[in-house]
């Protein structure tokens, strides 16, 4: 009994020896336990999927030319590209083109199918960079050139009226010298339209679009304006106002195109696109155009000059113009071209016929004789010179019609710019064409008109600080019909002939 009683002692004895190690070794386990447990309650939290809740998309924002850059601010130039607009870059819910049911245009619904076309129509075209030059500002003129221009546009820059547009027979309220004696020469007041697109073409022709350049803030005033007055169902520019009607609306479209050219926008490209549509639905068949929105059968080559280059532009632009459009109107320049002498009528019947002389309004029968002009031959020479298939003709000698086209051009020759207001030779709009006509012809005949037409207009503009320096008097057949802004629009896009448009065959 005292064997078993010691040894229950000694054994009981040598467990409490060793209890707190025991002891310790159950907290320590304990606590391993505890962390593994913690441990698989996290993983299990973290595999609960959460519930996101996604914010809506907002609505696709309306693409408009964003404002031009301050005028303190560099502009730092985009690098160009050819990439064509892909699917992404298409704006929903635009409203559909109306097109009435026979008009002969390929265009679609979508203005960005058509949008870069490129600048042959079809056969008929430009040279594969573009018609419309490289707009420097410098090139080829020289400097006292160039210097009239930048006083031309300023003069025009300081007429424009706040809202945007020129206003021709108001603008003397935006003049700058109060203590001067006022700016004189109003024009109609129907013309607002087609004056406000010619002082933009002017700005445009010396590289200001609506984003770049000096001007740039004029540029989108004055294509904002023409938005606001464009009708959106038909597409015409302005209201309808007799005679000038078709007239305004092909020189703003031109002044839309080049804006669109220069800086490409979708919304933009719709608005060109309805003005293209109306110009086409006015065509007569297999023909030209003249005074009505709705064809009738008159053509006049006057007007079908301004409409070949409204639509010419806006193919430059991105608007699809059918080829049989620019043919049926060299038909009817053919039509109306003497082929013996090469001069270009007006119109059949009481226009004179093929070969006959300008067109006048009577009180300026006399004073500005239609002899003194080959304005309506210039028109033509100059239509066929950028309807010209440039992938079959190289030199003016391998086209078709080039010894109509010679004679043409020889006409023109013999009949240089004069400033002669007694004499009665001032013809701007005469001048204007031809001087661009004669720039693509080329040769001896280019070089003699580039001595004549500086010799007539540069000495001819005011200088000095007043409220015409800058300007042009409206002297001419048609100058109190567009007064000072249409004078001082037109002259300052003669004398950038030597950029505003490249050369049709390339480098002459």
């Amino acid at each position: 009994m005292e064997h078993h009683s010691h040894d229950f002692h000694e054994a009981l004895a040598e467990q409490l020896r060793r209890a707190p190690y025991l002891i310790a070794s159950m907290v320590l386990h304990a606590g391993v336990a505890l962390v593994i447990a913690g441990f698989l309650l996290l993983k299990a939290e973290e595999t609960v999927t959460p519930i996101i809740v996604m914010t809506p998309q907002p609505p696709t924002p309306q693409i408009e030319d964003p404002p031009p850059p301050h005028p303190d601010k560099p502009i730092v130039q985009p690098e160009p590209t050819d990439i064509p607009l892909t699917q992404t870059d298409v704006i929903a819910d635009l409203p559909p083109t109306d097109l009435s049911p026979d008009t002969n245009a390929n265009l679609t619904d979508s203005p960005f199918d058509n949008f870069m076309s490129g600048s042959n129509v079809a056969g008929i075209g430009g040279p594969p960079g573009g018609s419309m030059g490289n707009r420097s500002g410098g090139g080829g003129g020289g400097g006292e050139t160039e210097a009239a221009v930048q006083a031309g546009l300023r003069w025009l820059r300081d007429h424009q009226s706040p809202d945007g547009f020129w206003d021709s027979d108001e603008f003397m309220y935006q003049d700058k010298h109060p203590d001067n004696a006022p700016s004189t020469d109003p024009g109609s007041p129907s013309n607002d339209v087609g004056l406000t697109g010619l002082a933009l073409l002017a700005f445009l022709g010396n590289n200001h679009s609506t984003q770049s350049g000096e001007y740039r803030q004029q540029v989108a005033d004055g294509i904002a304006w023409l938005k606001s007055v464009q009708n959106p169902r038909s597409g015409l520019y302005g209201e309808e106002v007799g005679n000038a009607t078709l007239y305004n609306h092909a020189i703003a479209t031109m002044a839309v195109g080049e804006a669109q050219y220069m800086v490409r926008n979708p919304l933009r490209a719709r608005e060109l696109q309805k003005a293209t549509s109306l110009i086409l639905n006015a065509q007569n068949p297999y023909n030209a155009w003249r005074y009505t929105l709705d064809p009738n059968g008159d053509n006049d080559s006057s007007i079908t000059g301004w409409m070949i280059f409204a639509l010419k532009t806006a193919d430059e632009a991105g608007v699809q113009v059918p080829k049989d459009t620019f043919r049926g109107a060299l038909e009817f320049l053919n039509a109306m071209t003497d082929r013996g002498t090469g001069r270009t009528g007006y119109a059949m019947g009481d226009g004179g016929g093929p070969g006959g002389r300008p067109s006048r309004i009577k009180i300026y029968l006399e004073r500005f004789p239609p002899a003194q002009s080959e304005a309506l031959t210039a028109v033509s020479l100059l239509c066929r010179e950028f309807l010209t298939d440039t992938n079959e003709v190289r030199h003016w000698k391998d086209h078709e019609n080039y010894e109509l086209l010679r004679k043409q051009a020889d006409l023109i020759a013999a009949c240089p710019p004069v400033w002669d207001e007694e004499g009665g030779t001032c013809d701007m709009y005469y001048w204007y064409y031809a001087t661009f006509a004669m720039n693509q012809w080329g040769g001896s005949h280019w070089k003699k008109w580039k001595k004549a037409i500086e010799a007539a207009v540069l000495p001819h503009q005011h200088q000095g600080e007043d409220n015409f320096t800058g300007s042009w008097d409206p002297v001419g057949p048609w100058g109190e019909d567009g007064g000072r802004v249409y004078s001082t629009a037109i002259c300052t896009l003669i004398l950038e002939v030597y950029y505003r448009y490249a050369q049709v065959l390339g480098a002459r």
